[in-house]
Formats: C-alpha cells, structure tokens, sequence
C-alpha cells in the first residue's frame, strides 16, 4: 500500500549523525538553545535525541525511544572506559567516534564464559521514565515510534567483539562448544534487556530494532550456513518475543554491507524491515531487492554515503530519485542514509538529501 509520501528517518538504528555534525546542523538552522536530551549517546558516541526543530525543518516521520545506558563499570584515567559488558572502548583521536580497544573473553574456556560477570538484564534503571515517554508519543503524536537499544551489541556483533574477530571466527569452526556457550549467554543477555524493554512500551511502539551486523562490502562475514546454524535460531528466540511484547511493531533488523544471501532467512524468521541497504555493496543493488524480496520485505536506508553524499548536489539528487524509483513503488520504503551521517559528508549535503527527500517522494510517483 503506497502512502502519500515516502517516510523519512532520522535518529534510527542508523541514520544518526555524529555530534560534528548534529553542531553544524543546528548552527546552519539557527538554533542555540540546548535541547534537554541531546547530551546522550549511543555507545559509538552518536546522537540519539535530537532537538524537535531538527526533526520538524526534515520531515522526519519517525521518533525514537532508546533505553537508558547502564553506566560505565569502569573509567581510566587516559578517558577510556569498560562498558556494561566489560569491553574498554575510547573516543577517537577526533571525538567523532568511540572504538573496542579490549576483548575480555579472548582467552576464555567454557567455565570462564558460564561464570563472567554478565550485566543484570533486569535492572530496572534501564526502563525509568520509557513508559512515560512512550505514552506521550503515543497518545500526543502520529509519529511512527521505533524502540531500540542504543547501547546494545546484537548477538553475533557481541561475540565477536567480546571474543575478538580472529578467535570467535576460529571457534565458529574448531571450537563449537564454547561457541555455543558464548552465544547462549549473549542470547540471555540480550533477551533479557529487550524483554524488559518491550513489556514496559511494546503497546505504544510501531517498530522494535535490533542490530547485527553480517556484512562486509563484498560478501558475508560468516557464510549462510554458519548464520543457520549459530545466529538464525537465537534471533528467532528474539523475534518471537518482539512480537509477543509488542503486537503491532513491525521487526527491523541493521546489518550492514552485502547480506543478500541471507534476507530469505531473516523473511522466514519473521524479520519485516532491513536496514541499511548499502545499495554499494555487493548483491546489494536495490531494483533487485525490490523485485525479489519486496513482496516480504520493507528497506529503511538506501542513501549511498560511499560517494553520492561526498559529490555534488547533482549527484545526490539522482542518488535520491535512484532510491525512490528502485524502492518506493507499491510502498514499503523508508528514506534514510545506509548508515550514521558522519563529518565528511558536507553539511550542505545533509540539508540537500533531506529536501530532495520530501521534493520527489510524493506519491504517485512522477519519475
């Protein structure tokens, strides 16, 4: 069913902007007063709330609930800091992002990872005030409401970086017990938190996002029998308690790069949104996706920020009209960036996405 424009993201699981360049925006717009919220970020340092004038001047059809971040358990003395989960992170030298500088499970058997010190999902810090911020949009909006855990690795992303890249990829193949062992306790981690979450805004929200990130610009990180296997089942455990907790979300999934091989997979299991679509990336061109998968599957993203949004404003309206004819027909579009809007990408350009965004999104579509 085709809307009477294509909706437009800002502030999502990953169509944020780094703090640069949310300051430039707001300079460009005039606004000097301090919105109440936007000192909070996710975990790599974007900006998760956003002044409502931004949202307002880009028709931006989406507002976010993110949980509250759990604080750190550690802070060092050159600034970095152990997360809930035990990883040291640091800003980068530019303070655009925050990097993993430490795996704490690298050497772990199977007993170390049973008996690490995993964070309490059932901390109710998490939750103070959602319920009250939920029903307000709910109630004093129509806005669509997405709900997300800005702090929170998905289950594969987490592995990994608690692991270390290099060891968890062996284990996928040598070493499957603690492979096992490792994903369960993530997977009770995980569960955990977004079920807390959901029982506390579920009825209020129109989209549950979550993240795992698959993709590389060529190809799957993992093959399509290693997601079957290890990942597939764990995030249906998840997806059916997201649609238990909150019935009338539709399920987003953020996986970066060249997924295509495995969008059938997340169909199956209940997945009803991918996000970014790098339309770059290998398999990833976006009339392919639309004819294959669109009877299943909506796209949130789609926007290349590889060279399109670092050219002309020639360059980015055809990027536009791009996505809009490959993406919009029959509806099931959302027009994002493919990923957070960083500070090489021109000011000038973030304003010229937006407006042509709103200029050709129209339906019926004139192009």
């Amino acid at each position: 069913m085709e809307p009477d424009r294509v909706p437009i993201c800002i502030g999502g699981v990953a169509q944020k902007f780094t703090m640069p360049v949310y300051n430039r925006v707001k300079e460009k717009l005039g606004i000097k007063d301090k919105y109440e919220k936007e000192d909070i970020h996710d975990e790599l340092n974007n900006i998760i709330y956003y002044h409502p004038k931004i949202l307002e001047y880009f028709n931006v059809d989406f507002r976010e609930i993110q949980i509250n971040k759990i604080p750190p358990r550690r802070i060092y003395e050159d600034g970095s800091w152990e997360n809930e989960l035990g990883i040291r992170m640091k800003l980068s030298p530019s303070g655009e992002t925050a990097n993993f500088i430490s795996h704490p499970l690298k050497d772990a058997e199977t007993d170390d990872i049973k008996n690490y010190d995993w964070p309490k999902a059932d901390n109710k810090e998490r939750i103070r005030g959602k319920k009250d911020e939920a029903l307000d949009l709910y109630k004093n909006s129509d806005y669509a409401i997405g709900a997300y855990k800005a702090t929170l690795l998905g289950i594969f992303d987490c592995a990994w970086t608690m692991r270390g890249m290099e060891k968890f990829f062996m284990d996928l193949v040598f070493n499957k017990e603690i492979t096992n062992t490792l994903l369960d306790k993530i997977l009770e981690y995980n569960y955990g938190v977004y079920d807390l979450f959901l029982k506390e805004i579920g009825e209020y929200i129109n989209c549950v996002e979550f993240n795992d990130d698959f993709g590389s610009q060529s190809n799957l990180m993992i093959s399509p029998a290693q997601y079957r296997e290890f990942i597939k089942p764990r995030h249906k455990i998840m997806i059916d308690m997201f649609k238990k907790n909150a019935p009338n979300a539709k399920v987003l999934i953020h996986s970066c790069g060249s997924i295509y091989d495995i969008i059938p997979d997340f169909i199956e299991i209940g997945i009803d949104i991918i996000n970014p679509v790098q339309p770059l990336a290998t398999k990833m061109d976006t009339f392919q996706l639309k004819k294959e998968f669109g009877k299943d599957m909506c796209f949130q993203g789609g926007i290349d920020l590889q060279v399109a949004m670092r050219g002309s404003f020639d360059d980015i309206e055809k990027e536009v009209k791009e996505r809009i004819k490959s993406l919009a027909p029959g509806g099931g579009y959302v027009l994002s960036s493919a990923n957070n809007i960083a500070s090489d990408i021109p000011v000038e350009n973030v304003f010229k996405l937006f407006e042509l965004a709103f200029k050709y999104g129209r339906y019926p579509l004139e192009f």
